[in-house]
């Protein structure tokens, strides 16, 4: 504002306060860069500023000449002197010439007052524009800035390694002789070596081990973690019990159509007999077969929590079971006198009973089983010789079972 008081004062017209008070009111306020921007840049600013007025200054030759340019280029160069200090820039406007003195002075101050306007803003502009540039450095370290954090970002993070303590466990498939317990080790550093103590006189090594209990009792294992020879910690680990599993055996024995199954076990066991979709609780069983085939028998024995089993195959053969003599007397007066099967259940679906000479001859024939040879033929013909002669039972139960006897007997008279 100084120099274009200055400039003002010197200009050959007649100063005109009021245009001078109407100039300032025209005039933009300075900004905070205008006023202090010659601190901040330094001497590059000013080079900046001293180019960009070169340019302005060629662009307006380009332009059809005024009559206020001169004193317009004559003020700027004055300026742009005392703002940056270099002499040089008055050399631009040596050939530049004073208005003439025909103006009118009204037009003088006028023109003098929009000229200076004119280039004050222009000046303004030119340090408005050459403020980025000078604030162009942080950008780049700003941008720097955003490239290191994005490589930062980029780094593998580095997660804190979390120190777990070994865990050791025990675990069985059952509870019974001979049972398999697995020990497990989680948690372990490479560097260090587990030791299982299983509690029965045994020890296994590594972070999985097996032991088998073959014995009943109760167990109470233990791990312990050593480092080069060193021991570091033991742990105790829950008891095991195991109980023992029962040996199963039986045997059998029968009469006639009658079986009877036992054990020789006379612990304090519970017992479980399977015969024919029956079960039975009896330490021994005995049970009558109606049909001929072969038959599984099961036992259960339990112990306890533990319980085994054994399974045998009984072959059964249903027999109709009634006496038949070798001999007889037919003419006894009744005392042995007839000859047949004697039995007390002879209910017979189907029976037969025939008997022949030794020359193959039939002398009796009988589907009743209570009808008996007397030693004649057929029960009515001649008396049969003494001798030998052969017999043969046929008998179908209810059941279905067939049997099939066959013998000799002795006649004697």
């Amino acid at each position: 504002m100084s120099n274009l008081k200055k400039i003002l004062s010197e200009y050959e017209g007649e100063f005109n306060p009021n245009g001078w008070a109407q100039l300032e009111k025209r005039l933009p306020k300075p900004t905070f860069m205008q006023r202090f921007g010659k601190y901040i840049v330094g001497g590059a600013a000013g080079a900046l500023v001293v180019a960009g007025v070169l340019v302005a200054v060629l662009w307006n030759n380009d332009e059809k000449p005024s009559t206020d340019e001169p004193i317009a280029k004559a003020e700027i160069a004055n300026a742009v002197q005392e703002s940056t200090g270099n002499e040089n820039a008055v050399s631009v406007f040596d050939q530049t010439s004073m208005p003439s003195a025909e103006i009118s002075e009204p037009m003088q101050t006028a023109t003098a007052t929009d000229v200076a306007e004119t280039k004050t803003t222009e000046i303004a502009e030119l340090m408005v524009e050459n403020e980025p540039a000078k604030q162009s450095e942080p950008a780049v370290s700003n941008e720097k800035q955003d490239v290191a954090s994005n490589n930062q970002d980029n780094q593998p993070q580095q997660t804190p390694k979390t120190i777990t303590e070994p865990s050791f466990s025990v675990s069985c498939d059952k509870r019974c002789t001979p049972a398999t317990a697995k020990f497990v080790a989680v948690g372990v550093d490479a560097d260090c070596e587990v030791v299982w103590d299983f509690g029965n006189g045994k020890q296994g090594n590594g972070s999985n081990a097996t032991c088998e209990y073959r014995k009943k009792g109760t167990y109470t294992p233990s791990a312990s973690l050593y480092r080069g020879g060193k021991l570091l910690k033991k742990t105790n680990l829950n008891a095991i019990t195991i109980g023992e599993t029962p040996t199963v055996d039986f045997s059998w024995r029968s009469t006639d159509n009658t079986y009877t199954f036992y054990t020789g076990r006379t612990l304090n066991l519970s017992y479980k007999w399977e015969i024919e979709d029956k079960s039975f609780t009896d330490k021994s069983v005995e049970h009558e077969f109606v049909r001929s085939g072969d038959y599984p028998i099961k036992l259960v024995l339990t112990d306890g929590e533990c319980s085994a089993s054994a399974t045998k195959s009984v072959k059964v053969v249903i027999s109709h079971v009634y006496y038949v003599p070798n001999a007889f007397m037919p003419d006894s007066d009744g005392v042995n006198s007839t000859f047949g099967p004697i039995g007390e259940d002879m209910d017979f679906k189907t029976y037969s009973f025939g008997i022949t000479n030794s020359r193959g001859d039939v002398v009796f024939t009988s589907t009743d089983p209570l009808v008996q040879w007397n030693g004649k033929v057929n029960n009515v013909g001649t008396d049969v010789e003494s001798g030998v002669y052969y017999w043969i039972i046929k008998t179908v139960d209810r059941y279905g079972n067939s049997q099939t006897r066959k013998g000799t007997v002795n006649v004697m008279r």
